[in-house]
């Protein structure tokens, strides 16, 4: 008969492939959400961000704590506080869904500069670029859908959002293989 013990290590040996499968499917089911509830997911986004910045505080308060004296430096525990203040007020605060859904409107901002950006540099270095032509076609496309996204920013927060959605589906898949390429649960 095997002891307990024995049973133990072998749960402990399929942890790491149990975790890989757990995340697969989470990763999947979130990147399903994001797709099917884009407004909620955008709000979700910014809970889950300052859950991690509370999260990465608190071991980073664990760490200066354990650094000897010599060692530790105010910096880096202001540093903590601050990414425990303001993960706390992201998770908290109603005036972070002003904010969450302020982030389709600053993606919308980032793709039309950085058009306004790949023209310049396409203007200026059209002699050391591969394919000049495709490169202003690339930034006239992203000009044209920077001001879609600006002025309609409902459709900003949804491409935000599928594109977050895809993002999660992909790791998940890819989760997955390495899940299965790795013997599956018989690892």
């Amino acid at each position: 008969m095997k002891s307990i013990s024995f049973f133990m290590k072998e749960a402990i040996g399929m942890l790491p492939s149990a975790l890989l499968f757990i995340g697969s499917i989470l990763f999947i089911g979130a990147g399903i959400f994001c797709i099917a509830e884009p407004a909620e997911s955008l709000l979700a986004v910014g809970y889950y961000i300052g859950f991690v910045l509370v999260l990465g505080g608190v071991c980073q308060i664990l760490r200066w704590m354990k650094t000897e004296d010599a060692g530790r430096s105010l910096w880096h525990l202001l540093m903590a506080v601050l990414d425990m203040a303001f993960g706390l007020w992201m998770m908290i605060s109603l005036a972070f869904a002003v904010v969450a859904f302020m982030l389709p409107l600053l993606f919308a901002l980032y793709i039309l500069l950085r058009g306004i950006f790949m023209m310049i540099l396409r203007s200026r270095k059209q002699a050391s670029l591969r394919n000049p032509k495709l490169y202003m076609v690339a930034a006239v496309v992203q000009i044209l859908l920077g001001l879609l996204l600006v002025f309609r920013p409902d459709a900003a927060g949804l491409l935000f959002m599928y594109m977050v959605g895809a993002a999660l589906i992909w790791s998940g898949i890819s989760t997955f293989l390495t899940w299965r390429k790795q013997g599956g649960m018989d690892a």
